[in-house]
């Protein structure tokens, strides 16, 4: 079949036209790494995941992340501020290794519930920007782990129980209180725990009702004290040069999925601590709440001078924005 010259132009110019549009879309196209070390099956896995498919949905498919595991959460500041990686998602206890004012989400007892814990973050918000921006970065979002409290082999009542008891935490700064409280207190991370809970030489851990879920914690210590002595941060953040690569579409996008993750992980958080209660109680584990009155009263006599030394670290500035969250708390 033969077709008139003027027909074969009005059929392949179109095409011609998806092609060149198609290619372009192609070459628009970014890959971002994120570094994270929580799997899928933990909240702020979740979390990693639900970000990744709200960018890909809101760049309508022009930028796409892909995960890294094999970059120490320790090394997440630095890969993040020379290029290495893209993104990183990081306890802010880890990140208060190298900057001190990223303690403040884990200093014991100064949120003691989620919507103080929500207060704090948005009164320090600004600060984490600026800090990060000295570092090459910008803050993307940040969500809370539920409230801290102590996974145990047997029910913990006071100090005395914690004498010479190897436990598991996470930052320097509960390492500290456990120190303070006799006990024998170890900063791991969760592939490293593992190994240690098989061969029983880890008692007891600092962590939320949901890491421990997620960890299985309760095939080890059965028992679980609801301390809420803290709800430290996971921060995520972003190499400030991959940023201004993008083109304005896809900073719109990666700016709009941190919001709106940010807003919904705030929101469910009471909910799935309730739902963790529920569960961590149908796999076999005790719930006790309250925490005994002794154990909550040594808890904070042993965490004050982590906030005294917090406060020697910072700025004036610093300890200016914890004030003012503090005297903002209404009467307990």
């Amino acid at each position: 079949m033969i077709i008139a010259p003027r027909l074969r132009n009005w059929l392949t110019g179109p095409l011609l036209m998806t092609g060149l549009l198609a290619a372009s879309a192609l070459q628009a196209q970014s890959t971002l790494s994120m570094s994270s070390a929580y799997g899928s099956g933990t909240l702020m896995g979740e979390r990693a995941k639900e970000f990744s498919q709200k960018v890909a949905e809101q760049s309508q498919g022009t930028l796409a992340i892909s995960p890294r595991s094999d970059i120490p959460a320790e090394s997440n500041l630095q890969a993040a501020t020379n290029g290495v990686i893209d993104i990183a998602a990081t306890l802010s206890g880890t990140l208060a290794n190298e900057i001190p004012f990223f303690g403040l989400s884990s200093l014991p007892s100064v949120a003691q519930d989620l919507d103080e814990a929500h207060r704090l973050y948005l009164t320090a918000k600004p600060r984490y920007r600026e800090l990060l921006k000295e570092q090459n970065q910008r803050l993307l979002f940040a969500l809370p782990w539920p409230p801290s409290g102590l996974w145990s082999k047997e029910p913990i009542d006071d100090a005395d129980d914690m004498a010479g008891l190897p436990i598991r935490t996470y930052d320097r700064n509960t390492q500290r209180v456990l120190l303070n409280l006799g006990a024998n207190p170890h900063i791991l991370s969760w592939a490293k725990l593992s190994p240690l809970l098989e061969d029983g030489s880890i008692h007891a851990a600092l962590t939320s009702a949901m890491g421990g879920v997620s960890a299985e914690l309760y095939r080890y210590m059965p028992n679980f004290t609801t301390l809420n002595y803290a709800m430290p941060l996971n921060i995520v953040h972003m190499n400030a040069d991959s940023f201004n690569a993008l083109d304005k579409q896809q900073q719109t996008a990666l700016l709009s999925a941190a919001e709106a993750i940010e807003d919904a992980g705030w929101a469910a958080t009471s909910k799935i601590l309730a739902e963790t209660h529920v569960t961590l109680q149908a796999e076999g584990a005790r719930l006790i709440s309250p925490a005994p009155a002794d154990l909550l009263r040594d808890f904070e006599k042993a965490s004050q001078h982590v906030t005294d030394s917090w406060k020697q670290k910072v700025s004036h500035q610093d300890r200016a924005l914890l004030q003012q969250y503090l005297d903002s708390r209404p009467e307990k």
